[in-house]
């Protein structure tokens, strides 16, 4: 039987980053290994670089000008594909499910997180948490959003979540959970770096203390603004101790005034997007702890990324952290909780014991998300079309 011709379809592909780019990576080229053909649609300018596949670029362009770009590649290149494998539910994902419709294709939806309620929420108008949001009417510009999600996984014929929270969450607005496989994403392994000096990289960067790591995209639901405030009363029980946030964003400008004012410029440095493997793995080998205070998430490949690097890890209870993350790998508190955010960074930097078990016991469970198992349960599915 041949192995059949897969058109992947995702807005975001390298140099851009993301989750869906990093998925891809890792899984196309062991499925041409298998004896799989792939392309990839996606948005932006060429980086250059050779990923051993073909990847067809959209350039930017005004509404509604690029819906019918995307709509045209969309159609043009999944008449010699058998599948169509979405990573969102934005043009791409649109074009994708009105696409598989025309030409009778099989469409799977990779679905990792609700673009209505991210939109929404990051240009402040709404405040809901993620399932409260659903039952709500916000206006039709919201309606509309809600409903172009859920009209794209309610067509597909497969859709693959990050974790059980967001399966659950297919089921409350209306799609069948029967056709939802829970697929985790693999934990990252950064590169081992050979005679690093971590006092000399401290220096660098002026760091003489105890470090916090937070790793996102500055997005108001990410609650970096809490770190920072928490900052002061750290620094007057553990002296020197540093913030670094890493990651770019709407809220940057923001942050950066809100630590010139608490006069905390040499206490928590921005290093902005780290995406070098080899200098992200060192931004973690000199941090403690990770914290990632989070309104919501999927499977964060942050957090997975940080086990496997064997961090004490503070995150929130919202959405698939508890999945990964519970009190015998880390601690878990409520999302901007001040108080409980607090007393878990507290304790862990008075604590060097408590980190090192903590990071060990999330090293240990970050092994069974593994890039092997993607590939396994992919092609399973893929196969089941």
């Amino acid at each position: 039987m041949p192995k059949k011709r897969i058109l992947f379809t995702s807005g975001m592909f390298p140099p851009a980053l993301g989750g869906p780019g990093t998925v891809l990576i890792a899984l196309i080229p062991k499925l041409m290994a298998e004896g799989y053909s792939c392309k990839v649609l996606t948005f932006g300018k060429s980086d250059g670089k050779d990923y051993g596949f073909p990847v067809i670029r959209v350039p930017h362009i005004i509404q509604p000008f690029k819906f019918l770009f995307v709509f045209w590649r969309v159609l043009r290149y999944a008449f010699k594909a058998d599948l169509i494998y979405a990573l969102d539910t934005y043009s791409y994902g649109i074009c994708s499910l009105i696409v598989s419709k025309v030409l009778f294709k099989p469409l799977i939806v990779r679905f990792t997180g609700d673009s209505a309620w991210e939109i929404l929420f990051n240009e402040g108008k709404i405040d809901d948490y993620l399932t409260d949001f659903q039952k709500t009417w916000h206006g039709f510009y919201p309606a509309l959003l809600k409903w172009r999600r859920t009209i794209i996984l309610a067509g597909a014929d497969r859709i693959i979540t990050d974790c059980g929270f967001l399966k659950e969450f297919v089921g409350l607005i209306g799609v069948s959970k029967e056709k939802v496989t829970v697929i985790n994403n693999p934990a990252g392994q950064l590169p081992s770096l050979e005679n690093f000096d971590s006092a000399e990289f401290k220096n660098k960067f002026s760091i003489k203390g105890l470090v916090i790591l937070s790793m996102s995209r500055l997005v108001p639901w990410k609650g970096i603004g809490t770190l920072i405030n928490l900052m002061p009363s750290v620094i007057r029980k553990f002296p020197g101790t540093t913030l670094l946030v890493a990651g770019d964003g709407p809220q940057e400008e923001n942050l950066k005034k809100l630590v010139r004012d608490l006069s905390l410029e040499k206490s928590v440095i921005f290093l902005g997007v780290v995406g070098d493997k080899k200098e992200k793995k060192k931004f973690y080998m000199i941090s403690d702890i990770v914290v990632q205070n989070t309104f919501y998430e999927g499977m964060s490949n942050t957090l997975v990324e940080a086990m496997s690097e064997g961090k004490a890890i503070i995150t929130t209870d919202a959405g698939g952290n508890v999945e990964f993350v519970d009190e015998g790998n880390g601690v878990i508190v409520g999302y901007d909780n001040a108080e409980q955010i607090e007393k878990g960074i507290m304790d862990l930097l008075a604590d060097s014991a408590l980190r090192t078990r903590l990071g060990e016991a999330s090293r240990i469970k970050s092994k069974q998300y593994s890039l092997e198992k993607l590939v396994e349960k992919n092609i399973s599915l893929i196969n089941s079309l």
